[in-house]
């Protein structure tokens, strides 16, 4: 991503890794006392549709969203 994203792109990508690393350190039992799985969870899923959503805007792809993270929300809250 760093090579071949653009700013946005880029910035999205630190973004969702960084929270993909907090589930990680809290799978791991290493997350600080405060940790909130449910938020951060969530946080990773936003990520990850921001990601996705300046990517295809880089590459300008078409085709309709790509955002996950309501869907998620929606059937955790609904299971």
């Amino acid at each position: 991503m760093l090579l071949l994203g653009d700013p946005d792109t880029v910035a999205a990508v630190r973004e969702w890794r960084w929270a993909v690393l907090q589930l990680e350190r809290a799978a791991r039992g290493i997350a600080d006392d405060d940790f909130d799985w449910v938020a951060s969870v969530q946080r990773a899923d936003e990520g990850r549709d921001r990601f996705c959503t300046a990517a295809r805007g880089s590459l300008t792809v078409g085709g309709g969203g790509v955002a996950q993270a309501r869907w998620l929300i929606d059937r955790q809250m609904n299971s």
